[in-house]
């Protein structure tokens, strides 16, 4: 293409071209790092969702207990621990190209947009903490199978995330809250409370054995301690609801 035929700019013409150039460049800077900064947050939280997931089986397999305070309290190490080299890692790739200047979007536009990111870590935050309070609510469910009286604080707040939430979105996310985990862990938690009666061969003098709903020694002694979280989380109960004898008394029961 000759030179002659490219269209002739005039000057304020080329300075708002340039301007819009920068103008564009400067937005997308900020609109990265706030993009950056919502990917660390989102990281940080599901990393803590994760390990309060998985601390108190993974404790009770290494140690041979699970003390509550070493589970609540490693999910708050890990969004700490998972924020802090996110953001030294963030900054340590982008620093060769920061500058000094404040180049913050300060528009309309520019406020807009961080707001828009805002609500992504925010949903998801806000996604984290009911399904907490789903399964907070489902254990407080078990610990309380078999007694009459008012719902506690925990159950009241799962009725209310049962009626925001879709169950199958529960299920995905917490599986460990399945109606049918809650309903086998309800039956052992129950058990552990009131064990069956005795009942005394007339023949023999001797105790008739009676079988237990889950033969497993572990998940027992965890009902009769009270650690119901633990249980509910337990793989041994997963094992236990594919048994298909536990899936008939669990249809029969309509539990």
């Amino acid at each position: 293409m000759p030179p002659d035929s490219i269209p002739q700019l005039s000057l304020g013409t080329a300075v708002l071209v340039i301007f819009a150039v920068c103008a564009g460049f400067v937005l997308l800077r900020g609109m990265t790092r706030m993009l950056v900064g919502t990917l660390i947050l989102a990281a940080s939280a599901w990393a803590a969702f994760f390990v309060w997931q998985e601390a108190p089986l993974r404790i009770l397999e290494w140690t041979g207990r699970s003390p509550a305070w070493l589970t609540n309290s490693l999910p708050i190490v890990a969004f700490a621990v998972c924020w802090l080299l996110l953001r030294k890692l963030a900054k340590a790739v982008v620093s060769p190209f920061s500058s000094s200047g404040n180049d913050k979007p300060r528009t309309l536009a520019g406020a807009a947009v961080r707001l828009v990111f805002a609500l992504i870590p925010t949903l998801l935050i806000s996604l984290i903490s009911a399904v907490v309070i789903h399964h907070t609510g489902s254990v407080a469910e078990v610990r309380s199978s078999g007694e009459r009286g008012t719902p506690s604080l925990g159950e009241r707040l799962k009725v209310a995330v049962d009626s925001a939430i879709p169950r199958a979105w529960l299920e995905k996310l917490d599986p460990n809250s399945s109606s049918s985990r809650i309903s086998l862990a309800k039956l052992i938690a129950a058990e552990a409370k009131a064990p069956r009666a005795v009942v005394i061969d007339p023949q023999t003098g001797k105790p008739i054995p009676r079988a237990k709903i889950v033969e497993d020694p572990q998940l027992q002694a965890l009902a009769r301690e009270g650690k119901f979280g633990t249980l509910l989380r337990h793989p041994l109960l997963t094992k236990a609801l594919a048994d298909p004898k536990i899936q008939k008394l669990l249809r029969d029961l309509h539990l």
